[in-house]
């Protein structure tokens, strides 16, 4: 990052991105409760560095931040889109740690929005597979399509609740 960037510091959200969206899946398909987003690749998170398939920007509630992925061959076997905030902290005792509520939505070229994976955190289903929805529980969360149309997908941030704002967010994406 230093080589590329003059000599300047990585933000550490943006490393964190990097790392868990380049990571080589484990156990179910997408996240899971024992392997999270699975076992670290350092050689593909530093190719998504050195190729910039990320992006930085800010929303405040209910603003929205849109992008570009350009050009996803055909053929490509996965797409995996991350978005990864450093969330203020929660006060004490409040019902819910997560502060600033931001929300990930990846449009193919068809026109078909994909959300993110969601786990369901009941203790009789913590072994299930991740499914696409909404999640208001986290501060990361993670696209994955199979097989993706070739052309332009348009990531989509919106900050669907956030009374700390604005938000700073990074997008890492792995083809």
């Amino acid at each position: 990052y230093r080589q590329l960037n003059s000599g300047s510091d990585p933000d550490a959200a943006l490393i964190k991105t990097l790392v868990s969206n380049s990571a080589d899946d484990e156990g179910n398909p997408g996240p899971d409760f024992t392997f999270g987003f699975g076992m670290i690749n350092a050689r593909t998170a530093v190719e998504a560095m050195e190729g910039h398939h990320y992006f930085t920007d800010s929303v405040v509630n209910n603003g929205t931040s849109s992008f570009t992925i350009p050009s996803i061959p055909a053929g490509a076997r996965q797409l995996k889109v991350m978005l990864y905030w450093a969330d203020p902290a929660a006060q004490p005792f409040a019902p819910s740690t997560l502060v600033n509520d931001l929300d990930l939505t990846v449009t193919d070229p068809g026109g078909t929005n994909h959300l993110p994976m969601v786990l369901d955190p009941a203790p009789q289903n913590v072994n299930n597979n991740a499914v696409e929805g909404a999640d208001h529980l986290n501060n990361i969360e993670q696209v994955v399509i199979d097989d993706p149309a070739a052309g332009n997908f348009t990531v989509s941030v919106k900050g669907y609740a956030v009374p700390e704002g604005p938000q700073a967010f990074y997008i890492a994406y792995e083809v």
